[in-house]
């Protein structure tokens, strides 16, 4: 269990330097968290709903995952 819990922590340390520090930095140069940050409300539109269901389905194939890997690893 221990050795997956590594694994994990490894693959969130690499997504977050990979993909969200430099998208974060981008947005901050480039003015689009200014624009978010004044924005009112939320609206859900065809990306908003689109980018809603495509996040539920990557957490649910994620924990689909570690279930299957955690049930086999009972046997």
């Amino acid at each position: 269990m221990e050795r997956i819990s590594r694994v994990w922590a490894a693959v969130v340390a690499g997504f977050l330097a990979t993909v969200l520090v430099p998208a974060a930095a981008w947005a901050e140069e480039s003015g689009v968290a200014d624009v978010v940050r004044k924005k009112k409300g939320i609206s859900l539109g065809f990306g908003g709903v689109f980018g809603l269901i495509c996040c539920l389905v990557v957490v649910a194939i994620i924990v689909g995952a570690v279930f299957l890997v955690m049930r086999s690893r009972k046997k």
